[in-house]
Protein backbone atom coordinates (compact mmCIF):
# COMPACT_ATOMS: atom_id res chain seq x y z
CA UNK A 1 0.00 0.00 0.00
CA UNK A 2 1.59 3.65 -1.08
CA UNK A 3 2.11 5.91 1.91
CA UNK A 4 0.72 9.37 1.58
CA UNK A 5 3.41 11.68 0.00
CA UNK A 6 4.84 14.17 1.87
CA UNK A 7 5.89 16.01 -0.87
CA UNK A 8 4.92 17.15 -4.67
CA UNK A 9 6.94 18.72 -6.48
CA UNK A 10 5.23 21.39 -9.21
CA UNK A 11 5.59 22.12 -12.59
CA UNK A 12 4.27 22.79 -16.01
CA UNK A 13 3.96 19.69 -17.34
CA UNK A 14 2.56 18.50 -20.72
CA UNK A 15 -1.04 16.35 -20.04
CA UNK A 16 0.02 13.90 -22.42
CA UNK A 17 3.91 13.18 -20.27
CA UNK A 18 4.15 9.78 -19.14
CA UNK A 19 6.02 9.37 -16.09
CA UNK A 20 8.16 6.46 -17.33
CA UNK A 21 9.54 9.52 -20.24
CA UNK A 22 11.27 11.11 -17.25
CA UNK A 23 14.97 11.80 -17.90
CA UNK A 24 17.60 12.75 -15.57
CA UNK A 25 20.50 14.07 -15.71
CA UNK A 26 24.14 12.64 -16.19
CA UNK A 27 24.81 13.41 -12.52
CA UNK A 28 21.55 12.22 -10.90
CA UNK A 29 21.74 9.04 -13.04
CA UNK A 30 24.58 8.22 -11.31
CA UNK A 31 22.65 7.94 -8.20
CA UNK A 32 18.89 7.38 -9.16
CA UNK A 33 18.01 4.08 -10.45
CA UNK A 34 14.39 4.69 -11.97
CA UNK A 35 12.20 1.58 -12.78
CA UNK A 36 8.75 1.29 -13.92
CA UNK A 37 6.31 0.37 -10.98
CA UNK A 38 4.76 -3.34 -10.80
CA UNK A 39 1.33 -2.33 -11.35
CA UNK A 40 2.83 -1.15 -14.90
CA UNK A 41 1.22 2.07 -14.87
CA UNK A 42 2.14 5.16 -16.56
CA UNK A 43 1.81 7.87 -14.13
CA UNK A 44 3.71 5.40 -11.50
CA UNK A 45 7.68 4.96 -11.25
CA UNK A 46 9.97 3.75 -8.60
CA UNK A 47 13.11 5.20 -7.66
CA UNK A 48 15.95 3.98 -5.52
CA UNK A 49 18.45 6.33 -4.32
CA UNK A 50 20.57 5.37 -1.85
CA UNK A 51 19.31 1.69 -1.35
CA UNK A 52 16.35 3.39 -0.57
CA UNK A 53 12.80 3.10 -2.64
CA UNK A 54 10.67 5.99 -3.40
CA UNK A 55 7.68 6.27 -5.40
CA UNK A 56 6.85 9.10 -7.86
CA UNK A 57 3.50 9.30 -8.91
CA UNK A 58 1.93 11.92 -11.55
CA UNK A 59 -0.87 14.23 -10.91
CA UNK A 60 -2.76 16.30 -13.94
CA UNK A 61 -3.39 19.86 -12.96
CA UNK A 62 -6.92 18.91 -13.29
CA UNK A 63 -6.28 16.56 -10.16
CA UNK A 64 -3.79 17.61 -7.92
CA UNK A 65 -6.16 20.26 -5.61
CA UNK A 66 -8.99 17.16 -5.37
CA UNK A 67 -5.96 14.80 -4.70
CA UNK A 68 -4.16 17.01 -2.02
CA UNK A 69 -5.77 19.60 -0.62
CA UNK A 70 -4.14 23.20 -0.81
CA UNK A 71 -6.08 26.10 0.87
CA UNK A 72 -3.96 26.95 3.32
CA UNK A 73 -0.42 26.73 1.73
CA UNK A 74 2.14 29.00 3.26
CA UNK A 75 4.45 30.76 0.18
CA UNK A 76 8.22 30.54 0.75
CA UNK A 77 9.79 33.10 -1.73
CA UNK A 78 6.86 31.86 -4.28
CA UNK A 79 4.28 33.52 -6.14
CA UNK A 80 1.17 31.38 -7.10
CA UNK A 81 0.85 30.91 -10.24
CA UNK A 82 -2.43 31.70 -12.51
CA UNK A 83 -1.70 28.92 -14.64
CA UNK A 84 -3.03 25.36 -12.69
CA UNK A 85 0.11 23.05 -12.46
CA UNK A 86 0.50 19.66 -12.70
CA UNK A 87 2.74 17.54 -9.73
CA UNK A 88 4.83 14.86 -9.26
CA UNK A 89 4.26 13.27 -5.84
CA UNK A 90 6.96 11.62 -4.03
CA UNK A 91 6.21 9.17 -1.28
CA UNK A 92 8.23 5.97 0.59
CA UNK A 93 8.24 2.82 -0.30
CA UNK A 94 7.21 0.10 2.45
CA UNK A 95 10.45 -0.30 3.78
CA UNK A 96 11.36 3.24 4.69
CA UNK A 97 7.57 4.50 5.23
CA UNK A 98 8.44 3.96 9.74
CA UNK A 99 11.89 5.41 9.29
CA UNK A 100 10.63 8.57 7.54
CA UNK A 101 11.84 10.49 10.62
CA UNK A 102 15.16 9.85 9.65
CA UNK A 103 17.93 12.23 8.76
CA UNK A 104 19.44 9.54 6.08
CA UNK A 105 15.88 8.97 4.83
CA UNK A 106 14.82 13.13 4.35
CA UNK A 107 18.16 13.81 2.13
CA UNK A 108 17.34 11.12 0.08
CA UNK A 109 13.79 12.10 -0.06
CA UNK A 110 14.91 15.86 -1.00
CA UNK A 111 18.09 15.10 -2.84
CA UNK A 112 15.64 12.89 -5.13
CA UNK A 113 13.12 15.68 -5.10
CA UNK A 114 15.41 18.45 -6.41
CA UNK A 115 16.61 15.97 -9.36
CA UNK A 116 13.29 15.51 -10.52
CA UNK A 117 13.00 18.98 -10.20
CA UNK A 118 15.80 19.87 -12.36
CA UNK A 119 14.65 17.52 -14.96
CA UNK A 120 11.11 18.72 -14.79
CA UNK A 121 12.04 22.57 -14.48
CA UNK A 122 10.04 22.60 -11.58
CA UNK A 123 8.35 25.95 -10.00
CA UNK A 124 7.62 24.95 -6.55
CA UNK A 125 8.19 21.92 -4.15
CA UNK A 126 4.99 21.42 -1.90
CA UNK A 127 6.13 20.40 1.67
CA UNK A 128 2.68 18.90 3.00
CA UNK A 129 3.45 18.43 6.20
CA UNK A 130 4.07 21.75 7.09
CA UNK A 131 1.70 23.09 4.20
CA UNK A 132 4.66 24.96 2.78
CA UNK A 133 5.05 26.28 -0.58
CA UNK A 134 8.36 26.95 -1.72
CA UNK A 135 9.85 28.32 -4.80
CA UNK A 136 11.89 25.56 -5.96
CA UNK A 137 15.72 28.09 -6.52
CA UNK A 138 14.89 28.85 -2.94
CA UNK A 139 14.39 24.73 -1.68
CA UNK A 140 17.33 23.89 -3.58
CA UNK A 141 19.68 26.78 -1.58
CA UNK A 142 17.80 25.62 1.42
CA UNK A 143 18.55 21.92 1.01
CA UNK A 144 21.61 21.66 -0.69
CA UNK A 145 23.64 21.77 2.23
CA UNK A 146 21.96 19.66 4.56
CA UNK A 147 21.63 17.07 1.33
CA UNK A 148 25.53 17.01 1.46
CA UNK A 149 25.90 16.52 5.58
CA UNK A 150 25.00 20.01 6.98
CA UNK A 151 22.58 20.91 9.24
CA UNK A 152 18.84 20.28 9.23
CA UNK A 153 16.52 22.67 7.17
CA UNK A 154 14.14 24.23 9.61
CA UNK A 155 12.70 26.78 7.50
CA UNK A 156 12.05 24.71 4.03
CA UNK A 157 11.00 21.76 6.44
CA UNK A 158 8.71 23.42 9.09
CA UNK A 159 6.15 26.14 9.37
CA UNK A 160 6.37 29.03 12.67
CA UNK A 161 3.68 31.59 13.45
CA UNK A 162 2.35 33.10 15.82
CA UNK A 163 -0.60 32.53 17.99
CA UNK A 164 -3.13 35.36 19.10
CA UNK A 165 -1.74 34.68 22.87
CA UNK A 166 1.55 36.10 20.97
CA UNK A 167 3.48 32.95 20.98
CA UNK A 168 5.27 31.28 18.68
CA UNK A 169 4.82 27.57 17.38
CA UNK A 170 5.81 25.38 14.85
CA UNK A 171 3.65 22.74 12.64
CA UNK A 172 5.50 20.06 10.43
CA UNK A 173 7.81 19.35 13.29
CA UNK A 174 5.91 16.29 14.35
CA UNK A 175 6.58 14.47 11.03
CA UNK A 176 9.90 14.18 12.59
CA UNK A 177 9.57 13.71 16.35
CA UNK A 178 5.92 13.29 16.82
CA UNK A 179 5.92 17.03 18.41
CA UNK A 180 5.49 20.60 18.30
CA UNK A 181 6.88 23.53 19.89
CA UNK A 182 5.46 26.61 21.55
CA UNK A 183 7.64 29.34 22.85
CA UNK A 184 7.35 32.46 25.01
CA UNK A 185 9.70 35.33 26.17
CA UNK A 186 9.21 38.12 28.45
CA UNK A 187 8.50 41.28 27.38
CA UNK A 188 10.84 42.91 24.92
CA UNK A 189 12.07 40.45 22.73
CA UNK A 190 11.56 41.14 19.13
CA UNK A 191 9.65 38.51 17.72
CA UNK A 192 12.80 37.61 15.32
CA UNK A 193 14.74 37.18 18.56
CA UNK A 194 12.38 34.56 19.50
CA UNK A 195 11.92 33.04 16.17
CA UNK A 196 16.11 32.63 16.55
CA UNK A 197 15.69 30.67 19.73
CA UNK A 198 12.43 28.30 18.21
CA UNK A 199 14.50 27.08 14.85
CA UNK A 200 17.83 26.09 16.94
CA UNK A 201 15.05 24.10 19.64
CA UNK A 202 13.49 22.92 16.49
CA UNK A 203 16.75 21.74 14.67
CA UNK A 204 17.48 19.83 18.24
CA UNK A 205 14.51 17.98 18.27
CA UNK A 206 13.94 16.81 14.63
CA UNK A 207 17.62 15.58 14.73
CA UNK A 208 17.28 14.36 18.11
CA UNK A 209 13.97 13.37 18.80
CA UNK A 210 11.30 14.86 21.06
CA UNK A 211 11.65 16.44 24.56
CA UNK A 212 9.35 13.87 27.24
CA UNK A 213 10.95 15.19 30.26
CA UNK A 214 10.88 18.64 32.78
CA UNK A 215 14.18 20.82 31.45
CA UNK A 216 15.93 23.67 33.25
CA UNK A 217 18.74 24.79 31.37
CA UNK A 218 21.08 27.66 30.15
CA UNK A 219 19.58 29.81 27.57
CA UNK A 220 21.05 30.56 24.39
CA UNK A 221 23.25 33.54 25.77
CA UNK A 222 24.75 34.32 29.06
CA UNK A 223 22.03 35.42 31.83
CA UNK A 224 19.03 33.86 29.79
CA UNK A 225 17.45 30.22 31.16
CA UNK A 226 15.02 27.91 28.96
CA UNK A 227 11.99 26.38 31.02
CA UNK A 228 11.40 23.38 28.91
CA UNK A 229 7.99 21.14 29.80
CA UNK A 230 6.25 18.95 27.72
CA UNK A 231 2.62 18.11 27.65
CA UNK A 232 1.24 15.23 29.10
CA UNK A 233 0.60 13.59 25.79
CA UNK A 234 4.01 14.86 24.64
CA UNK A 235 2.30 16.23 21.19
CA UNK A 236 3.86 19.57 22.71
CA UNK A 237 6.56 20.99 24.20
CA UNK A 238 6.03 24.51 26.35
CA UNK A 239 9.58 26.43 26.16
CA UNK A 240 9.48 29.84 27.87
CA UNK A 241 12.69 32.08 27.89
CA UNK A 242 13.39 34.01 31.27
CA UNK A 243 15.46 36.36 31.49
CA UNK A 244 16.15 40.02 33.50
CA UNK A 245 16.02 41.83 29.97
CA UNK A 246 15.77 41.08 25.94
CA UNK A 247 19.24 39.48 24.66
CA UNK A 248 20.72 39.45 21.54
CA UNK A 249 21.13 35.82 19.82
CA UNK A 250 23.86 36.47 17.44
Amino acid sequence: MQNDPPLLIMADIPQTFCLTSLTLSDQASEIIRLTPSQHQNCDRLDAMIGGMTFILTRHSAENIHQDFPMADLEFIFYEPSEKKLSGIAISHGEHIASAKHSGTVNRALLQLAKHVGQAIEAASIIWRPAQLQIGFDYFIGATDHYISGGPFPVLAQIAISETTEGLFQTSGLSYFSEQEIRISAPPGYAPNEVVKRLVRIAHDIATNGKIDTKIETEGFVQGEKLSIIPHTDHEFVDVAIVADEPRPLH
